[in-house]
């Protein structure tokens, strides 16, 4: 049988309460692995959070982080950086709007200015004692910078600004310096320019030689719509998002429902 490559992305989709699988879904994967097919998380979490939804899954599940910044290959984790230009355009359009980035590295939360409580607790959402993560308070963007050779990405969070989340929103598209995209209304993600979770499965189905034809792809977001082109089996969970859903090529049932694993029993029927 040939191979597939089975990418999946986590909240909302894999997992049922953002750091759990069910032992259907977890119980489906593992047997696909076990018989030759290759099988990733794609996250927008950092490395180190990405990780540990991994190994939830299983011992030979791998990872796509930071929507596509870091991802594993051959036994090498390959990383795209932010890089200076973008750090100082997002650190200097969040400040115009009074708003918060925090940015990320395989291990360590760096930021400026002070979260507020809201973006803190969507952080400690995700964090297990078993996914060590350091955070770390830089002051200036002097500061931000010496971090430049790690950070891999970034997120802006607002809960009751949309409008000065747009105008962020549009700067930084403007500038060309990193690719924007979102997981939900209240937030920014910030990615290296021409870097997205499609750009990593690409890289993925060149490395492994698994065409887009062998290529199962399920989300829920609007920063999976990528990745959903990418694949030839593109998967709509029954809990996406409507725009989701239409550019899927085909629908599971929700996250909720094992959905993920439904599909799957029934494609390797």
């Amino acid at each position: 049988m040939d191979n597939y490559l089975i990418v999946s992305d986590i909240d909302g989709t894999l997992a049922v309460d953002h750091k759990h699988v069910t032992p259907r879904v977890r119980r489906v994967l593992n047997e696909l692995m076990t018989a030759g097919n290759d099988f990733y998380v794609a996250s927008g979490r950092m490395y180190n959070l990405a990780e540990q939804m991994a190994a939830e899954v299983g011992p030979q599940a791998k990872v796509i982080a930071s929507n596509g910044a870091v991802y594993e290959v051959a036994g090498r984790r390959v990383h795209h950086l932010l890089g200076e230009a973008a750090l100082t355009a997002a650190e200097r359009a969040t400040a115009a709007e009074a708003l918060n980035a925090v940015f990320f590295s395989d291990s360590h939360v760096y930021y400026t200015r002070t979260p507020p409580a809201a973006l803190e607790a969507a952080l400690a959402m995700f964090v297990t004692d078993d996914a060590p993560i350091e955070v770390e308070q830089l002051f200036d963007e002097a500061g931000l910078l010496k971090k430049a050779d790690a950070i891999t990405n970034g997120l802006v969070l607002s809960m009751n600004d949309a409008g000065a989340l747009q105008r962020t929103h549009d700067a930084l598209t403007a500038s060309a310096l990193l690719h924007v995209s979102a997981s939900d209304p209240t937030n920014i993600e910030l990615i290296p320019h021409n870097v997205d979770k499609a750009h990593a499965v690409a890289e993925l189905q060149a490395a492994t030689g698994i065409p887009a034809s062998r290529t199962i792809a399920f989300g829920d977001g609007l920063n999976d719509m990528g990745m959903l082109a990418q694949a030839g089996i593109s998967v709509a969970m029954g809990n996406a998002v409507p725009e989701v859903k239409r550019a899927a090529r085909y629908e599971t049932l929700a996250n909720t429902e094992d959905g993920v694993a439904v599909f799957l029993e029934n494609w390797f029927a």
